[in-house]
């Protein structure tokens, strides 16, 4: 009986040397090249239309683009009017990361915005040429407008069993300001002007991320330790400099984590809806 034969590597069968890979991919530098793109296409369009109503609006679908790019497809990105059971309905939202898995839109669209039950929206944001105190406090005010909609919850049916409704206040929505620009004169006026400015967390308004495009990112990042929670200090934090938008992308994305999935809906509350016509 011959010896059985050891096996030869995967070079020696084909004949070539199996070489490790060697190629590199410079991530900090690709985020650096859609942050120039996004600071162009804003420049560009300003410079042609003076009307604010046509800046704002194509401020608002560079800022799809670049989260539909970023996050994935499991959150979905665009303007929104968030509602509730009882009929309450947000102020107007430029950008929402919100749920399509598990959270139907029956409610249709106004003017090209989604209306979307409350307890899809995973995070909400203002778009707005600039930071400075004035679109600090609008930012505030549209963030309030959601978290202040009253949120149902349901348990989950899987096949062991059920999980419990989830206390919809664990469930945080995240609010952020949006821009291309800051109105200080430097980053270091910026981060003053920030920290004096920014309500504290916690509040209906507060916001948890936010981005100059040109100048600073910032946000209150829970550590990962704390699974999402809003309870206890999270400290204010900035981007180094260069580095806004791989900050801001990497914070937001942090805190979506955090988050899980959203509330599953009660749709027994809002089919009481019917019954109050």
């Amino acid at each position: 009986m011959n010896a059985p034969t050891a096996p030869r590597d995967a070079g020696a069968q084909t004949g070539t040397e199996v070489k490790p890979l060697t190629g590199q991919y410079d991530i900090a530098a690709a985020f650096r090249r859609k942050q120039s793109i996004l600071l162009d296409s804003h420049a560009s369009v300003r410079d042609v239309i003076s009307h604010p109503t046509g800046l704002g609006d194509h401020s608002e679908a560079d800022w799809v683009g670049v989260l539909k790019d970023f996050l994935p497809e499991r959150y979905t990105v665009g303007p929104i009017f968030a509602v509730d059971a009882d009929g309450a309905r947000s102020e107007q939202i430029d950008v929402a990361v919100y749920d399509r898995q598990y959270s139907p839109l029956w409610f249709g669209s106004q003017a090209g915005f989604n209306i979307v039950p409350v307890e899809a929206v995973y995070a909400v944001f203002e778009v707005k040429p600039t930071i400075d105190t004035t679109y600090i406090a609008a930012a505030c005010r549209k963030v309030a407008s959601v978290r202040q909609l009253r949120r149902t919850s349901a348990p989950i049916k899987h096949a062991g069993g059920a999980f419990s409704a989830t206390n919809p206040t664990s469930k945080h929505i995240i609010g952020g300001l949006l821009a291309a620009k800051a109105s200080w004169v430097d980053r270091t006026a910026t981060i003053a002007k920030l920290e004096e400015h920014l309500p504290a967390i916690g509040l209906d308004g507060s916001l948890d991320i936010g981005i100059a495009v040109d100048t600073i990112a910032f946000d209150y990042t829970p550590a990962p330790t704390k699974l999402g929670s809003r309870q206890g200090e999270i400290p204010l934090e900035f981007s180094a400099e260069t580095d806004q938008l791989i900050h801001f992308g990497i914070r937001l994305f942090r805190q979506l984590q955090q988050l899980g999935t959203v509330l599953a809906i009660d749709m027994g509350d809002y089919e009481s809806a019917l019954a109050r016509q």
